[in-house]
């Protein structure tokens, strides 16, 4: 007599929970990201042989442009936010700017992680870095057409604001493009 063969039970896998999981996993990063803010200006980098990378904490970025511009930015919110009330909150006081555009422009500034400075204003502006953290390590970045005067500004700059340690942004030969 023939053995009856049982017939399978086929199972059934609930994919309702994995995928329930998977759209809260993409709206959290969706909603978390932080993108990197677009830079001021483009600084095309001269090349060099040198491996040492960057610092990525406390660091004083003094940028020239190609149109020999000078561009600070500071990578620290409080450090950003010292730099506010010692230089430029005492100018938008004098203007007559009030109460709540003040307290805009520090939350907008503070955000800033690299502003436009002028030539005669950019030893006042690493002074009040300096002075809010003695810790900062200064980054000379500057563009490859940017003018040997524009460059040894900021080098005698930091020269005469004691800063005798700094280092230069450049690109790995290998990595030009």
């Amino acid at each position: 007599m023939a053995k009856v063969k049982s017939k399978r039970v086929g199972f059934r896998i609930d994919m309702t929970p994995m995928v329930d999981v998977a759209f809260l996993l993409l709206t959290f990063f969706m909603l978390t990201t932080k993108f990197r803010p677009p830079e001021p200006v483009q600084i095309d980098l001269p090349s060099s042989h040198a491996e040492q990378k960057v610092p990525e904490s406390d660091i004083l970025t003094v940028s020239v442009s190609a149109d020999n511009r000078y561009y600070m930015g500071v990578s620290s919110q409080p450090v950003r936010a010292r730099i506010f009330e010692q230089v430029i909150r005492p100018r938008l006081e004098i203007a007559g700017t009030g109460g709540q555009a003040l307290a805009d422009s520090l939350e907008g500034f503070r955000l800033t992680e690299s502003f436009p400075v002028e030539k005669n204003e950019l030893s006042n502006f690493v002074t009040a870095a300096r002075l809010a953290n003695q810790r900062l390590r200064p980054i000379v970045k500057a563009d490859v057409e940017a003018d040997f005067e524009a460059v040894n500004f900021v080098l005698k700059l930091f020269k005469e604001s004691n800063i005798l340690t700094f280092n230069l942004v450049t690109v790995l030969e290998k990595e030009v493009r």
